[in-house]
């Protein structure tokens, strides 16, 4: 059981990723308890997050998003969040066990239903309103690949 204590975490924009058909910001997350985390090429991140891809595939995907690597005091989880439905995101967290290997293992956290933690919460809060700013207020309002790549230039860095 994690301790009643908050200690603010570092929030790094890893910049934009291709994985799988669907576009992804990619932010690094790290627990002062963790140390320094590996810094993964980006062969790496694509595999960790693309487990969490939308599964199945809806008409509804915009194939964009962004996705967490989350280096916490009790190991690495991923995050993979795509938005869905103009205002909605489908969200597939793992815990990644022996992330150096070969194939690490990845155990769904679906079981748990839970949503994320409260560091997780502040990037969830600067996508949401950066995703409203850019594409929800936008008039006239559509999803174009210009308004799509402003969306994903744009990243969160600092504490939280």
């Amino acid at each position: 059981m994690n301790p009643f204590e908050y200690a603010p975490r570092r929030v790094s924009f890893l910049g934009t990723h291709a994985v799988g058909d669907h576009k992804l910001k990619v932010y690094s997350l790290v627990a002062p308890a963790f140390g320094a985390p590996p810094a993964p090429p980006a062969e790496k991140i694509v595999e960790l997050l693309a487990k969490g891809l939308p599964d199945p595939a809806l008409e509804e995907d915009h194939k964009v998003g962004f996705g967490i690597l989350h280096w916490a005091g009790d190991g690495l989880y991923t995050l993979t969040n795509t938005w869905y439905d103009a205002n909605m995101l489908r969200l597939k967290a793992f815990l990644i066990d022996e992330f150096d290997s070969a194939e690490p293992k990845m155990e769904s956290l679906d079981h748990l239903n839970v949503i994320t933690c409260v560091w997780e919460l502040e990037i969830y809060k600067y996508e949401r309103d950066l995703w409203v700013r850019s594409v929800l207020e936008r008039k006239p309002a559509e999803l174009s690949d210009a308004v799509l790549a402003d969306y994903l230039s744009l990243g969160f860095e600092g504490y939280v």
